[in-house]
C-alpha cells in the first residue's frame, strides 16, 4: 500500500472571485408540504433487506467521469455504510459494496477495502466513488474517530481517498484491496470549522433551548460526504462536501442581513445564542494532482449560517445549462423549529440552481425543498418508528430527459421470510421532473433489490466479521 506524508491543506489564492450564496431564514421559513415534494407511501413488501444481519445506509453509484452511474466491467456497483444490526451505537460503521449484472439484483461483494481499515479505531463515513479512466476505483470518504475535547464530545472528520484494482468474470466483481489508502484532508479552520473550535464555541455559549422542541443545535462539526465532480465545462476537478464555516468567511455569531432574508422578513430578528452557532456549509477543494490526492482548499460555495449547522450528503447535477446543488437535512437541526413545530420530525431535500459551479445560487421551489416527509410522535423517536422513514437522498442523471432517479434508504424492510423489520436498506427510487427553479416526483420503483435466492450471496457471518474468503478481496 503506497502512503504519503499528509499535509495541512493549502488554500487556493484565486478563490476571492465569488461570494457563498446562502440558504436564508427565509427560504427555510416557506418549508411546507405539498402534492410535488411529498414522498408517496410505498409498499413495504417490495422492500427488501439487502444484507440479512446487516443495516445498510447512506449509499451512492460508483460513477464515471461524466458524472454518470458507471459501467465497471458490465457491472452497476453500488457503495454505502454498513453494520450489524445488534450493534445499536453504530460504532462499527463500514463501507461495504455490492454489484449487478441487470442494474436491479445486487450481490454483497463485502467491506470495501478487505479487512483493514486506515486507522482501527475509526468509522467510515459516506464519500463518493470513481471509475477512473484507467479502469480502477476511486473512493473519496470520511474517516470519523469519537474525540472529547474541552469537555464535550466531538466526532473528528477527515478526508481518505483509496485507489483499488477491479477484476471482473461473468460470475463476480472482485475490488482488490486499495494500493493507495491515506489521508486527504482535514478541516483547516480558516474556511472549514475544526473539532476543536466547534468545543470551543459550546463552551463558551452552551446549548439555551429546550431539548423538547427537538432541535439537536449543539454546537456539533460537519466534515463530511465528500463528492468528486468533474466540471464539464473547465475540465478543472473538485471535492464538494458538507462542512461549517471558518473563521475566514461567514463565521459561526456572525450576522448579516444576507443569512436572514429580504429586508420585509424578521425585520426586527434578534438571533439566539442557538442560532448563532448554526453556520453549516457546502464546501469545495480542488484537486491539485493527477491521482487525486492532494488538494486546496476553498470558500464555501453556500452556507446556512443561523438556519442549520447540519447540511449533508452533497450532490451536483448538470442541467439545461445550469448546476444544480443538492443537499439533506433535518428540521430537528433547524433553528427554525423552535418556534414552528411542523419542522419537528420533518426531513428534505434541498435544491440550488446557478449559472456556474461558483453560483449564485436560488433555492428551488421558493424554500429549496425537492423531497420532504414528517414522521408523527416525537423528535426524533417518531422517525425512528416511522415504517415509511426514508432519508439521506442522492439525484442521479437517467436517460429521461429531466427526470432524475432519487435514491436513498429505509428505516425498515422486508427479510427473507417475508417480515417487516427495522433494519435499513436500499429505499423506492424516487423519480423527480426538474423545469428549471421547480420540480415534482413524478414516479416511484423498485430497483435495487438482492440477487434471487438461487445466486448466492456473499454476507458477513456474524458480527463484524466477513465470512471465509468471502469478500472478494486479493491480499
Amino acid at each position: 500500500m503506497k502512503t504519503k506524508h499528509t499535509k495541512a491543506p493549502k488554500t487556493n489564492t484565486t478563490a476571492t472571485a465569488y461570494a457563498p450564496s446562502h440558504w436564508t431564514r427565509e427560504a427555510a421559513g416557506k418549508i411546507k408540504a405539498t402534492a410535488a415534494n411529498t414522498i408517496p407511501p410505498f409498499n413495504l413488501a417490495k422492500l427488501k433487506t439487502l444484507m440479512p444481519g446487516w443495516h445498510f445506509w447512506d449509499w451512492w453509484y460508483a460513477m464515471n467521469e461524466r458524472n454518470q452511474v458507471a459501467n465497471v466491467g458490465g457491472y452497476t456497483v453500488i457503495v454505502g455504510l454498513a453494520r450489524p444490526v445488534d450493534d445499536v451505537e453504530s460504532a462499527n460503521a463500514r463501507m461495504v459494496f455490492f454489484y449487478s449484472k441487470d442494474g436491479l439484483h445486487y450481490t454483497a461483494g463485502g467491506y470495501l477495502f478487505g479487512e483493514k481499515r486506515l486507522f482501527d479505531d475509526c468509522q467510515e463515513w459516506s464519500g463518493s466513488t470513481l471509475l477512473r479512466e484507467d479502469g480502477k476505483l476511486q473512493t473519496f470518504y470520511t474517516v470519523a474517530q469519537g474525540v472529547e475535547l474541552n469537555g464535550n464530545w466531538q466526532t473528528r472528520q477527515r478526508f481518505a481517498t483509496a485507489i483499488q484494482n477491479v477484476t471482473v468474470s461473468d460470475a463476480a466483481l472482485v475490488i482488490d484491496v486499495p494500493h493507495y489508502h491515506d489521508l486527504l484532508a482535514e478541516p483547516d479552520g480558516r474556511f472549514y470549522e475544526t473539532a476543536e473550535q466547534a468545543s470551543l464555541r459550546e463552551v463558551k455559549f452552551p446549548t439555551a433551548h429546550s431539548r423538547s422542541f427537538g432541535s439537536d443545535q449543539t454546537e456539533n462539526t460537519c466534515f463530511r460526504d465528500i463528492l468528486y465532480y468533474k466540471c464539464p465545462r473547465t475540465g478543472r476537478r473538485f471535492g464538494l462536501f458538507e462542512a461549517n464555516t471558518g473563521t475566514e468567511v461567514c463565521p459561526a455569531g456572525s450576522i448579516k442581513r444576507a443569512y436572514i432574508g429580504s429586508d420585509r422578513f424578521e425585520p426586527e430578528y434578534e438571533p439566539t445564542i442557538d442560532d448563532l452557532k448554526a453556520n453549516g456549509c457546502i464546501g469545495i477543494l480542488e484537486f491539485t494532482d493527477d491521482e487525486n490526492t492532494f488538494v486546496e482548499f476553498m470558500p464555501p460555495l453556500l452556507t446556512a449560517n443561523l438556519v442549520t449547522d447540519e447540511i449533508e450528503r452533497i450532490n451536483i447535477i448538470d442541467h439545461d445549462g445550469h448546476v444544480y446543488l443538492f443537499c439533506v437535512g433535518h428540521g430537528n437541526k433547524n433553528t427554525l423549529v423552535t418556534h414552528n413545530n411542523d419542522l419537528s420530525n420533518r426531513d428534505y431535500l434541498l435544491g440550488f440552481r446557478g449559472k456556474s459551479l461558483f453560483g449564485p445560487f436560488e433555492p428551488m421551489n421558493g424554500s429549496g425543498v425537492v423531497v420532504q416527509q414528517k414522521s408523527l410522535g416525537a423528535p426524533y423517536a417518531g422517525q425512528e418508528q416511522n415504517q415509511q422513514y426514508v432519508y439521506s437522498w442522492k439525484l442521479v442523471p437517467t436517460v429521461k430527459a429531466g427526470v432524475f432517479d432519487c435514491v436513498g434508504y429505509a428505516n425498515y424492510s422486508t427479510n427473507e421470510r417475508g417480515q417487516v423489520v427495522p433494519v435499513k436498506s436500499a429505499a423506492p427510487t424516487l423519480e423527480v421532473r426538474i423545469k428549471g427553479l421547480q420540480s415534482d416526483i413524478v414516479g416511484m420503483k423498485y430497483d435495487v433489490q438482492p440477487v434471487q435466492e438461487a445466486a448466492p450471496q456473499v454476507t458477513p457471518s456474524d458480527a463484524g466479521t466477513p465470512s471465509a474468503g468471502g469478500y472478494g478481496h486479493h491480499e
